[in-house]
């Protein structure tokens, strides 16, 4: 089941020169907040002065349901997330939620090991908990972006995890992509993969899985509505070997790594 909720922002931090991250509560539609999965999302008006926007898309950063509380990790990139960036405490945006689908977690004696490219830390940083709570294995997680402020390893790093980073301007951790540090390290035989990054990311990783490696991948989208409705969000998956046109906000966000046309 999913709502249309009201929340009112607790907080909203500056944590890179573009990076933030914002929390809020979801006052009546707190209920909701029990069924949010790794992976899953919300669709936010960032605006709420102009109602003809369409609403923006955040993964779950960080779920407290005793609380009533949930963050997103966002990255400022054109005028609606500024807006978001604008708010203050107290103020009141609407959103829906929850939307989508989540990650599975590992079976048997699978290890966890967490790959996200810039702002695609967000929905694998919501994982770390969800697996500790599981009792599941402390997951690896490598982590890349382009400099060491964008890593920001003061929030992150309160997460569990074993924490591997990647810079491509080499100013923190191995300089070079997180894929090809991954590579260094080595899967493992017992590695389950989960994924969030931009496309090429995802793509090489996809390219560098072993055989046997079980793989996740949440897919980032733009989307229109978030509900399956504009159609905005539409990617072609071979599942099955069989080309088909699914919905990143209906069939996702996540999907078999393997099992997607990049």
């Amino acid at each position: 089941m999913k709502a249309l909720c009201e929340l009112t922002l607790l907080e909203n931090k500056q944590l890179a020169r573009d990076l933030w991250l914002a929390r809020f509560s979801a006052g009546e539609s707190s209920h909701l907040l029990v069924r949010v999965r790794a992976g899953m999302f919300t669709m936010i008006r960032c605006d709420e002065a102009d109602e003809l926007r369409f609403r923006r898309p955040f993964s779950f950063a960080d779920v407290d349901a005793e609380r009533c509380t949930f963050a997103v990790y966002y990255r400022v990139v054109g005028s609606q997330t500024q807006s978001l960036a604008d708010y203050k405490e107290g103020e009141r945006l609407s959103a829906v939620l929850p939307l989508g689908n989540g990650f599975s977690l590992p079976e048997g004696n699978e290890d966890p090991v967490l790959v996200g490219g810039g702002i695609g830390v967000a929905p694998l940083l919501m994982l770390c908990r969800e697996l500790e709570r599981a009792g599941q294995r402390t997951p690896r997680f490598y982590f890349g972006s382009r400099c060491e402020e964008d890593l920001t390893r003061s929030y992150v790093e309160d997460f569990p995890a074993e924490f591997r980073f990647a810079t491509d301007d080499g100013s923190f951790g191995y300089q070079g992509t997180i894929v090809d540090l991954l590579k260094n390290d080595g899967f493992g035989d017992t590695a389950r993969i989960y994924a969030c990054g931009p496309k090429p990311m995802l793509k090489a990783l996809c390219s560098a899985l072993p055989e046997h490696a079980q793989a996740e991948a949440s897919l980032e989208e733009v989307m229109g509505c978030g509900i399956g409705a504009c159609y905005g969000c539409a990617v072609r998956t071979t599942a099955a070997g069989v080309d088909e046109t699914k919905l990143v906000c209906r069939d996702g966000p996540v999907f078999n790594l393997r099992g997607v046309s990049y």
